[in-house]
């Protein structure tokens, strides 16, 4: 009987240490590439004439952090630090009958340092992360473009572009972008520890904005993100 418990015991330990066996170290550089579409908050939402214009969003970043490997599926618990360049860019209209129309195309572009959570769920070589976290932006520069018509004849454009410093994005009441994101990804191992990464993302941008002073709410310039992404892997084979 005892040599029984024993050999069970012996048993339960190995399984155990085989579990655990693809836990450790995890690191990815990130490379995403994506649009983005303007969604306009606050004020802007109930101004029927302002609506939202695509972009393009870009960036590197690294994960860091640790996977628990439980068999075929790991948990991993990853920081996530970097650069970050996105576009926020809406439209608006005016009309004065058929005497002439008026188009104002305008754009926000910043250049952030990223910093956030990735927690990820690893199922073989497929992962699935939520995270979150907020991008401060450092430089960047604003666009304007006004075009204009006369009864249906083309009229003048002018375009205006500004470069912006951080002193510019501390004149915003939320001056930082905390954003929410969903990655998936699918790891090609070249070896048991390295591995070409393949993905795509959704985000959601809360962008600069200001605050009303009549009812307090932020007015501004959100975006909803998609893309692909492509990133070198560093973590243990499941």
């Amino acid at each position: 009987m005892k040599k029984i418990i024993l050999i069970l015991i012996l048993a339960v330990s190995l399984s155990n240490i085989n579990a655990f066996a693809a836990s450790g170290f995890e690191a990815i550089l990130n490379v995403p590439l994506g649009l983005s579409a303007g969604i306009p908050v606050g004020t802007y939402s109930d101004v029927e004439s302002i609506k939202g214009k695509a972009g393009f969003d870009s960036g590197i970043t690294a994960q860091l952090g640790y996977m628990i490997g439980l068999g075929k599926i790991g948990i991993s618990i990853l920081g996530e630090l970097g650069y970050s360049y996105d576009s926020y860019r809406y439209y608006s209209k005016e009309n004065f009958g058929s005497l002439a129309s008026y188009e104002y195309t305008s754009g926000l572009h910043t250049h952030s340092f990223q910093i956030g959570l990735l927690p990820k769920v690893n199922i073989g070589a497929f992962a699935v992360g939520v995270g979150f976290g907020v991008k401060i932006p450092v430089s960047g520069y604003s666009t304007y473009k006004a075009e204009g018509s006369v009864a249906g004849i083309e009229g003048s454009t002018s375009t205006e572009k500004l470069s912006l410093n951080r002193d510019n994005f501390e004149n915003y009441d939320r001056n930082v972008i905390p954003y929410i994101k969903a990655t998936f990804d699918y790891s090609f191992f070249f070896t048991s520890k390295i591995a070409l990464n393949v993905g795509a993302y959704l985000g959601y941008d809360f962008g600069l904005a200001s605050k009303s002073p009549i009812d307090g709410e932020y007015t501004g310039i959100d975006s909803f993100d998609i893309g692909l992404q492509l990133g070198l892997r560093f973590a243990p084979k499941l």
